[in-house]
């Protein structure tokens, strides 16, 4: 009878694994099927997160979903910078030397009128990235001024 029991507790024991794997891979089946994502949590990307990010796949989409790529939106705190910032995509490609992003944002048909050109071709000046300084003067409007006094950087490192 113990010899029995033993056995059966055994067997019961070896089994258990493989149950808890089953249950959990038909418990991912189910939520799946209901729209909910089993793995990890489904979390929105503003297009400023997705420039400071280098995502470029997620900044091409959003704008091809319409978004304005030239609206302030929040980077949160040690994102990639230490504090809190709203930037735009191209602010945040600046401060973070995204050369790409903004290449991706001319691409897309970005343009800046003659104040805005004037921000951020001081602000890649600030940040010392030729890079983007090259592509910004690529895109510069006639009358845009390279008077950079009183410009300042909306970032803090």
């Amino acid at each position: 009878m113990v010899r029995q029991l033993i056995a059966a507790v055994g067997v019961a024991a070896a089994a258990l694994p493989a149950l808890v794997v089953g249950l959990l891979s038909l418990a991912a089946v189910v939520s799946s099927a209901v729209g909910a994502n089993p793995n990890w949590p489904k979390d929105a990307v503003n297009m400023t997160e997705a420039a400071a990010l280098r995502d470029q796949g997620t900044v091409a989409s959003l704008i091809a979903r319409g978004e304005d790529p030239h609206a302030r939106r929040e980077l949160p705190a040690d994102l990639v910078l230490n504090e809190r910032a709203e930037l735009t995509p191209f602010e945040a490609a600046i401060a973070l030397g995204r050369a790409e992003i903004a290449e991706l944002l001319f691409w897309s048909g970005y343009t800046a009128g003659p104040a805005e050109w004037r921000q951020l071709r001081c602000l890649a000046r600030l940040e010392q990235d030729d890079e983007i300084g090259a592509l910004l003067d690529a895109h510069r409007p006639p009358e845009a001024s390279q008077d950079c006094e009183g410009v300042t950087r909306p970032w803090t490192r």
